[in-house]
């Protein structure tokens, strides 16, 4: 209880003031900060306590009871919590629900779902729950669910890696406060229902399991991640090329060769699975208006919004092309005249900018349903930047190439979210491994380990 004295004491000195002065950005930037410099201080000052010893059976049951107690509070969120539904969640929800009357487009949303086809492969998991629940408020109650066991793996992987039983639950808990308070946590959609897969890859990855067993669990896990959301190809790229180099380098050619021919067996039949399923709703993706990458890239590098959602641009896209290869010359000509148009000094205002609106959004997503949400909010992001924090204080106490390669997974999240559309939303998925990078800043781990040290058995 020591070490979290000083952190209550400044948690309760922030809600009695947040009572009786007005509400504003400095308010929450300085509590934040103090808090956090509050919870990095105790943690170095108990640091020795943070790294006792832990009886499995305690550890056990304290995730347990940090799952369970979550996923009841959350559920009760979803059950009686009205939840304000907007822009393309009420697209992928209503189109899910119409699904189960008639297995085709929505008129309305027709134009859109040719110009976003990969939405539709949410929108069947979506609808396949609903018909399969009887309502929507189920739909809800399994994505937290999904979002729960996300936190539970994150502390298991701190826990894999660390040695730390105590700091695992740790990481569980303040994955757990963030997202009872994420309004994202709740509206089934890619970013919450794909959360899982990112994760769930680095589990296995530091899971003592037989190599040939571990690559094709995580094949599966990759081949089926890419299909609720396509991202989750950029952690597993950092993960080949730790893994994969060190596998080559010992000339296990025979995983090497298991690990690919797994991913594209997966990933055939999972588009196989999915090229079905559009035809059964006589979906034919038209190129001409669908939105590829660089229509993003154009999106992402415009100066009008900083990078975010512009709509004129958005307009512009809705119009048919002649060709695949003349849309994309248009709008990469118009992603390039974009970045032009900045100054050096500019393109770094603009990159900074645009990662910490990703990173850092503080109002959109909140959930709010009590006359203390500014409180709520304060808590929140409390524990992201805390865990942001100690993401970036473990690159320099960490010699770990794991730890390294979970870092460029989360640079190449970074890259993207440069090149693409801003949006707290598309960082959502890669939470639990900045709360793993948090987590294992917090024991000060140091020793050496790795893919090829693992027990093969």
């Amino acid at each position: 209880m020591q070490m979290i004295f000083i952190p209550l004491m400044l948690f309760f000195f922030i809600c009695m003031n947040m009572g009786f002065v007005k509400y504003n950005d400095n308010i929450l930037v300085g509590s934040i900060l103090l808090f956090t410099l509050g919870t990095l201080l105790c943690i170095w000052k108990f640091k020795d306590d943070i790294n006792k010893p832990l009886s499995q059976k305690t550890y056990f049951i304290s995730l347990w009871g940090v799952f369970i107690v979550s996923f009841i509070i959350q559920t009760l969120v979803c059950l009686y919590v009205p939840l304000a539904y907007y822009s393309d969640f009420i697209k992928v929800r209503d189109q899910a629900i119409y699904m189960a009357s008639d297995y085709s487009i929505i008129p309305q949303y027709d134009f859109y779902f040719h110009s976003y086809p990969y939405q539709l492969s949410i929108v069947v998991i979506i609808n396949f729950l609903y018909e399969l629940l009887g309502s929507y408020k189920g739909v809800e109650i399994v994505t937290t669910l999904l979002v729960n066991i996300s936190a539970i793996l994150a502390g298991l992987t701190t826990c894999n890696i660390t040695g730390n039983r105590r700091v695992s639950i740790l990481v569980a808990i303040m994955f757990e406060v963030f997202s009872t308070f994420c309004l994202k946590t709740y509206m089934p959609y890619s970013a919450n229902l794909g959360m899982i897969f990112p994760i769930l890859i680095f589990f296995i990855y530091t899971t003592r399991m037989n190599r040939i067993w571990k690559v094709v669990c995580i094949a599966l896990a990759v081949a089926i991640g890419y299909r609720v959301k396509m991202t989750t190809i950029i952690p597993f790229i950092a993960m080949v090329m730790f893994g994969g180099y060190k596998l080559l380098k010992e000339h296990d050619f025979k995983t090497v060769i298991i690990g690919f021919v797994s991913l594209l067996t997966f990933s055939y039949t999972l588009s196989s699975i999915h090229s079905c399923m559009l035809e059964k709703m006589h979906f034919v993706n038209d190129e001409k208006i669908n939105h590829g990458f660089i229509y993003y890239v154009a999106m992402g590098q415009n100066n009008h919004t900083g990078g975010q959602y512009n709509h004129d641009l958005s307009v512009l896209a809705d119009r048919p092309f002649p060709s695949k290869e003349v849309r994309d010359k248009y709008f990469l000509n118009m992603a390039l005249q974009s970045a032009k148009e900045r100054s050096v000094i500019g393109q770094l205002k603009f990159f900074v900018a645009k990662i910490a609106f990703c990173w850092g959004e503080t109002y959109i997503d909140h959930l709010y349903f009590c006359k203390y949400d500014k409180v709520l909010l304060i808590i929140k992001h409390y524990t992201w930047y805390l865990a942001m924090t100690l993401m970036v204080i473990g690159t320099f106490i960490i010699r770990d190439r794991r730890y390294y390669m979970l870092l460029l997974g989360i640079w190449g999240v970074i890259a993207y979210l440069y090149l693409s559309e801003a949006g707290a939303r598309y960082v959502l998925m890669y939470m639990p491994l900045v709360y793993v990078m948090a987590g294992w800043s917090v024991s000060g781990y140091r020793k050496k380990n790795s893919f090829g040290n693992l027990p093969t058995t």
